[in-house]
Order: C-alpha cells, then structure tokens, then sequence
C-alpha cells in the first residue's frame, strides 16, 4: 500500500512539473493554437484551406465564407511546412469530407529546413485543442507514426518543452501564451485583426528583400513526397484537390531566377496524382486583377484588401469548377506575363565603402524587355538637400569621394531607358565614415 501511494506521489508531481515546463517551453505558436482550435469548433468543413500565411492571407477564412457561402476551414499557421500541413490534411479528411481541399503552395516549403520549434508547437496545440476523447487516439497516433517511431520526436506528444532553450524562451513563451489569451476575448479579435493588416508594400523601400534571396533553390526530395504523399491522400479519399500559387507581387516573381520552371513542374506533378495546379499570378483580369501595391503588405503576402478581392475571385473560380466550365483559357502563358512586366518593379543600392570613397553599385528587377537607366545622388554629412553625382544612363555604379566624417545619404533613381520621367522607382541609404 505504502508503496503504491509512493508511486502515485511520484506520478503526480512528474505530471505537475511536466505541466509547468509545458507551459514555458517551447513558444506555442499563436497562430497553431488559433488554427486548431477553430477547427475544432466546426463540426462540418466544406472547402478546407491548407497552407502557410500565404494562405491566411490570401484566402482569410472569414472572407472565402462570407463569398461561397460555404462552411471554409483555414487550417494555416505561419512558418507552416509539408509535414504540418499533412498532419491537418490527414485529421481533417479522417473526420470530414470537404467538397474541396485548397492547398495553397509555399516554395520555401520545398526547400531548405523546417522549423522544429514550430513543427512541434502546431503538433502539441493540436492535442491541446481536441476532446478529451480523441487525445490519448492522437498521442497513440504521433508516437507510433513511422516517421517518429524511432526517433526521441515520439517524446514531444509528453515532453514539449525538451525542444525549447532555457532559459532564453522563456519570455517569448509567457508573451505568445498571454496574447493567445487576449485574442480569445471576442471584444478584442476585431480590433487586434484591424492593427497593421492593411499595411500596404513601399517599393522603394523593399531593397533586395524577394523569395529568392531569402530561401533556397533546389526542391527536396522528402519535401517531394510529402507534397505528392498529401495528393495521394486526396486521391484515394476522392477528396477533389487544388494546388495553387497565391497572387504575389510581380517583384516577386520576375525575381525568382526559376519561377516558371517551377510552375512546369508542379503542373505536371498534379496532374500525376490527380490534382489540379494554377498559378494565379498567370490570371487573366476576367479572373482576377492584382493591384500593386494596393493588395500586398510586402512582396509577398496580401493585405486584407488583397485578400478579400482575391476571395471574390476564388469563389466565382469555384462556381465555373463546379459546374464543369472548361477554366484553363481564364490564365495567360509565362511568355505573356513577362511581356506584361514592362515596367521597373524596385530598385536598391549596394554600397561598398573604401577608405577614401564609396562604390555605389545599382540593382533593379524588371521585365525581361525593359532597359532601365539610372542617377546617383548624395547628401553629405553638413548638406541640407541632395545634390546630383551623375545623371541618367544605363551604368550601374558611381563613385563619390569620402571627404568629412559623418554619416552620408545616397540615392538612386530609376527610370524606364527612354522616358522622360523624374523616376520610376528610388531607393535610399546611408553610410558613416
């Protein structure tokens, strides 16, 4: 007796202290949590969408509702990758089944790394959320998958906070759970979600921020057959899948060195297992008008303005699907769009400073027919306005000598060869000597 009490003790202060860490580590991803717990309280799914925030953004659950008419459950997170939105594809068609899965495609999803710390925060917000009856089903589940049986990630369903770094989350994970507690409150969801959402994109701000400088190129193959695994699931569900590329700025597209290669690809991938693909940047603007800088809060994302048009577009893009129109004429060809880019997108500076002198050396993305030219221009330290370094040619780098100390401002103006306008697109920076 003394000896079953002393276990129970035991057992009872490991669940205490496990609760505790698992309150602290790892940060639970507010946006995870949100996620599941808004799925749960569906008890009927007519269009699912899958995917990271370009999915949240581009196609907001509130917005494709209200336009179908439709039951719409979003089941996207930031950050989120394959293997997360197969876990919500498979929990999704083993207790719905949707009219139609959206799954809206992240190139960085097919390559480079995941996060961990967000992998494991969409899996433990998931079990946090579900009913007391099917947690100890999904525990069973997650420990025996094959890609974790093996592995000590079996270990997260019990020990989520072994992934987390102390004592240095601690602060990140007291202020994500506290602002999950907030946006619960419904008094406040409506203004949080208005603060800073229809944030509009400055091009001649954005430098060289772009997917391709930011990600890798090379497609994984386990990313591959995560994706192609999520397609075959559909498939033999009879679950109609979509994959689709979200609208992104055309900066974002003429930047990406293999952008319609890639579109090549996943067409055809689709079509092996039974999925359609579209690339909505290719829309015809009977579809679907994009309107820079309108609809984007960067060069990517869209901007709640953005996405509630591109819903309006999505539903009546539904519709035609669902009554057997023949859709494909609605979407232009890559050589289409390129001519179509026949302007200057951004342009930035890259400074490489000398002892004596700073190399000014010009960047801009645009069209593969356009010809850009440019002008250089300072402000040096005791200058109240910039004065002129060169003017307009197609050269793409000025020097200018590094005389007082201080901190020097230069600009770049860009403008399409042969146009007489003051510029186009500017970027600005500065250096101290």
């Amino acid at each position: 007796m003394k000896h079953a009490a002393k276990v129970a003790a035991f057992l009872a202060i490991f669940v205490f202290l496990n609760l505790i860490l698992c309150c602290f580590m790892p940060p639970d991803n507010g946006s995870s949590l949100a996620m599941w717990r808004t799925y749960h309280e569906k008890e009927q799914v007519d269009i699912a969408v899958i995917g990271s925030s370009l999915a949240s953004c581009s196609l907001p659950e509130d917005e494709l509702s209200a336009a179908t008419g439709k039951t719409v459950s979003l089941m996207a997170t930031n950050a989120q990758s394959w293997d997360m939105s197969k876990i919500a594809l498979e929990t999704l068609l083993r207790e719905h089944t949707p009219e139609r899965v959206i799954l809206v495609m992240d190139l960085a999803n097919m390559t480079g790394d995941p996060f961990p710390k967000a992998q494991k925060a969409f899996f433990y917000a998931e079990l946090q959320t579900a009913s007391l009856k099917d947690i100890p089903v999904e525990f069973l589940r997650h420990i025996t998958n094959r890609d974790n049986f093996t592995t000590d990630g079996s270990l997260n369903a019990f020990f989520p906070w072994q992934s987390g770094r102390w004592p240095t989350d601690w602060p990140a994970t007291i202020r994500q759970k506290a602002d999950s507690a907030y946006k619960r409150l419904s008094a406040r969801i409506a203004h949080r979600q208005d603060n800073g959402y229809d944030a509009v994109v400055d091009f001649n701000t954005i430098g060289n921020q772009n997917t391709w400088n930011s990600t890798s190129h090379d497609f994984q193959q386990l990313h591959i057959d995560e994706l192609t695994a999520m397609m075959t699931l559909c498939q033999e569900k009879g679950v109609p899948l979509m994959v689709i590329s979200a609208p992104k700025t055309t900066l974002d597209v003429i930047s990406y060195q293999t952008y319609f290669e890639d579109y090549a690809y996943f067409k055809q991938l689709c079509a092996q297992y039974g999925a359609a693909y579209y690339d909505f940047n290719l829309a015809k603007p009977e579809l679907f008008m994009s309107v820079e800088p309108d609809y984007y809060s960067d060069q990517t994302h869209m901007n709640r303005t953005g996405g509630r048009a591109f819903c309006q577009s999505m539903a009546a893009f539904l519709d035609l699907l669902e009554h057997g129109q023949d859709v494909e004429g609605l979407f232009i060809t890559p050589d289409e769009y390129l001519a179509n880019a026949d302007f200057i997108t951004n342009v930035y500076i890259t400074p490489e400073v000398h002892p004596d002198k700073v190399v000014l050396l010009a960047t801009s993305y645009q069209g593969p027919t356009v010809k850009p030219e440019y002008e250089f221009w300072v402000k040096g330290p005791n200058d109240a306005d910039y004065q002129k370094i060169s003017d307009y040619s197609d050269r793409t780098w000025a020097e200018f000598p590094l005389t007082e100390q201080g901190i020097y401002h230069f600009r770049v103006n860009a403008r399409v060869s042969g146009t007489d306008t003051a510029f186009d697109r500017y970027y600005e920076c500065s250096v101290e000597h």
